[in-house]
């Protein structure tokens, strides 16, 4: 796994800085192409430029924008590009560190095999060489369950876990379902509270800047700006297939609704032309895809009413419940299987969890062995000519694991806990305690 891990993050990182010639197309995929999109659409947007209308790849909330323009602060793309990788191998890293500690692992095999796990996915490669958010978004969302989930919290460690999940909503499609953790495990309403007033604060900074802007660029292509040919990646409009897109268009209309618009557009250009696995690829035709918004909201509701129902259960199984639905819920892509580690390190967990039967730990350790299979590097979606069959056993192993925790949190739930045991530490097994 370390040798799969040093190969395809070197690729990944050759990919990132050096291929970007648009006129030379070939299997490589242009590097950085997300970030720098999302560089391009944060400048465009404080220049009082027309972002939704004027550039297709453009399908984030406002709240986003703000956030990124704090990140970038008018830093030239070179020094952004770069700034960005380095925060993502650290992200990573910090990631792989946690895991040792979460995953109750104790022999030095287990705590090396964990410790690589993050590096040796295809997801981390896909996320790190495309410059996307999920490398940042997971461990965000992660510490801030479970920092704000602590018995015995101080002011500080609440603001942080605030703080940490508003960071988090920099990418909703992501980090939202986790947000019914913060809504129902946790002790208090008022960091819930808190993350929903500031994301609305940073949407209502944004907000000004789209109103009666200009769209700036012919429908084809992103531009000749200097910033804009920076990295010298393509910048094709997305071909929005569904009707009814006046919202998007108008430029006197409310920037949220163009968002909304065209968000619902384009994640169904998407979920047919590089999405996977999500309920958007299986409404793939335009007249079920009219249902996209009502099946993730149906989705999401129905998650947030079982995480009602467990909120006194094991904090693991919930996240790595709510972490598959994370990924089904709604359009995505191959780099953001990454979220399918915090349901492996649930099962690594149940192994090791002295409340589980032998026979539970047998089949969480199955589990645990089918979904790491297929999500070494690199993967089976672009590595198979026909990917059908490996890509249906991959989300076989998905959704059984989804039963498999949901059942263990049903257990939990019909099993009368003492009071000490309501809200055992997420970190720690049964009788440890955090360091001072």
């Amino acid at each position: 796994m370390a040798l799969v891990a040093i190969a395809w993050m070197s690729y990944q990182t050759y990919r990132y800085f050096l291929v970007g010639d648009p006129n030379n197309p070939g299997r490589t995929a242009v590097g950085a192409i997300d970030i720098n999109n999302r560089y391009i659409e944060t400048r465009s947007w404080f220049r009082q430029e027309a972002v939704y209308q004027s550039y297709g790849q453009a399908v984030y909330p406002p709240a986003t924008y703000t956030m990124l323009a704090l990140v970038f602060n008018g830093l030239p793309w070179p020094i952004a590009k770069l700034l960005w990788f380095l925060g993502s191998l650290v992200s990573v890293g910090f990631l792989s560190r946690q895991l040792i500690r979460l995953s109750l692992v104790q022999t030095s095999w287990e705590k090396w095999f964990v410790a690589i796990l993050p590096w040796a996915t295809y997801a981390t490669g896909a996320a790190l060489g495309n410059g996307q958010f999920v490398l940042f978004v997971l461990p965000l969302v992660l510490n801030a369950v479970l920092i704000l989930a602590e018995n015995q919290r101080s002011t500080r460690a609440t603001w942080l876990g605030i703080l940490l999940m508003v960071a988090a909503l920099v990418q909703p499609t992501i980090a939202a379902p986790f947000f019914w953790l913060i809504l129902f495990r946790i002790r208090g309403y008022q960091p819930a509270l808190w993350v929903a007033a500031l994301y609305l604060a940073l949407t209502a900074v944004a907000v000004p800047f789209q109103v009666n802007a200009q769209r700036i660029v012919p429908p084809d292509t992103y531009g000749g700006r200097p910033d804009q040919q920076a990295s010298g990646a393509p910048r094709p409009r997305l071909k929005l297939a569904l009707p009814r897109q006046g919202a998007a268009t108008n430029p006197n209309g409310s920037p949220i609704l163009r968002w909304l618009r065209k968000g619902t557009n384009a994640t169904y250009v998407g979920s047919i032309d590089g999405g996977y696995a999500n309920v958007h690829s299986l409404l793939a035709t335009p007249k079920l895809a009219e249902w996209n918004q009502v099946a993730s909201l149906a989705i999401l509701g129905i998650l947030g009413l079982w995480i009602f129902l467990h909120r006194r259960g094991d904090l693991w199984l919930l996240l790595g419940v709510t972490a598959i639905v994370a990924r089904v819920w709604i359009y995505h892509r191959w780099y953001d299987d990454l979220l399918l580690i915090l349901p492996l390190i649930t099962l690594c967990r149940v192994t090791k969890q002295p409340q589980y039967s032998p026979g539970l730990k047998t089949v969480a350790a199955a589990l645990f062995l089918w979904i790491w299979m297929f999500l070494l590097a690199p993967g089976v979606l672009y590595t198979f000519a026909k990917p059908q069959l490996p890509i249906a056993l991959q989300v076989t192993g998905w959704l059984m694991t989804l039963g498999f925790l949901a059942l263990l949190a049903a257990r939990e739930r019909q099993t009368p806990a003492s009071p000490a045991d309501q809200h055992p530490d997420p970190s720690r097994p049964p009788g440890s305690h955090l360091p001072a």
